[in-house]
Parts: C-alpha cells; sequence; structure tokens
C-alpha cells in the first residue's frame, strides 16, 4: 500500500514537472503572438494613415470617432494599391489590406484594420493575419484545427490575464 502511494507521488512530480515545461513554452509562444499582435495593429495603422495620404482624406487619427459616420470615407476607391504592394479593399468602417508585392517578405499577408481605432483586432482578422504572415508561419499550426474556437479561447485567456481588453469590435491590448 505505502509502494502505491510513492508510485503515484512520484507520478505527480511528473506530471508537474512536464506542467511547467509546457507552462514555459506557452509562456514564450504567448510572447510571440502578443509580439505579432503588435505588429499587426501597428501596420493596420500605417496602412491606414497612408491608405488617406494617398486618398487625400483626413487621417484616421485626427477623426472624431462617432460610431455610425463616416463620411469621411469616400468608397469610391476600388482598387486601390499602396506604395506598389499593399491592395486596400474598403468596407464600412473596415478595410482589408492584402500585400501583393510577389518578392516583398510579407507577401501574401492579410491585414483586417477596423479604421477608427487600428489598435481593436477581431479574433477573426486575427487568425487571417496568422494564417497568412510568412513572421506568424511557426504559431498558424497551434490554429490549424479547430482554429477560430482556439483563437477565442486563446483571446480570453489574455483577457482574464490582463494583456488584452474586450472592445465592442474585438479585442485591444493593455498597457500589462
Amino acid at each position: 500500500m505505502r509502494h502505491k502511494g510513492i508510485d503515484q507521488t512520484f507520478t505527480h512530480l511528473q506530471t508537474s514537472a512536464e506542467e511547467d515545461q509546457e507552462w514555459e513554452y506557452s509562456r514564450a509562444r504567448d510572447m510571440a503572438i502578443l509580439g505579432l499582435w503588435d505588429e499587426y495593429t501597428l501596420s493596420a495603422q500605417r496602412l491606414c494613415e497612408r491608405m488617406a495620404t494617398v486618398t487625400r482624406q483626413i487621417r484616421p487619427s485626427e477623426y472624431e470617432t462617432f460610431p455610425t459616420q463616416f463620411e469621411w470615407l469616400e468608397q469610391r476607391e476600388t482598387d486601390l494599391i499602396i506604395d506598389g504592394i499593399w491592395s486596400a479593399d474598403l468596407h464600412g468602417d473596415h478595410c482589408l489590406f492584402v500585400n501583393i508585392g510577389e518578392h516583398h517578405p510579407e507577401w501574401h499577408t492579410s491585414i483586417e484594420a477596423y479604421i477608427c481605432d487600428t489598435q481593436v483586432i477581431d479574433e477573426g482578422f486575427f487568425l487571417q493575419y496568422l494564417n497568412t504572415s510568412p513572421k506568424a508561419r511557426t504559431y498558424a499550426s497551434s490554429f490549424r484545427n479547430n482554429g477560430y474556437a482556439t483563437m477565442c479561447e486563446l483571446l480570453d485567456r489574455y483577457v482574464r490575464e490582463g494583456k488584452l481588453e474586450r472592445r465592442p469590435f474585438g479585442f485591444k491590448r493593455t498597457n500589462a
């Protein structure tokens, strides 16, 4: 009987050590994914600013945000190319940017930006980014099976940990 208790304790210690190793890996993965999150929001901001400049419209950063008013968005440009490498598909309060620069390191990368606040990302848009960005190739496999649900679980965990906060149109990074 005593031998069985020792075996159970040993099994528990083994499981704890494996969980610690997995936790370390997860923490490294989470740091990388949050780094990609930051890169996404920075790219979205730059692309929206460039789009405003190219189309000679007011910049999103200068616009007083009203949730239902996007009158400054003249959506006449349907085949807009920014800097020769990004196609821009403006639709409502979002714009889908896709890198079309065949020899550019970000080729095929997809960034869907919420124009009034480029710091807010929808979970589906971020999943699409991870699946299309060459920089995220290592982490895209984590979302291959049941990707959207896995992304939602991950972002919910980040909210619980204080790394993200929920916004009406997605999630936004906190200072934590």
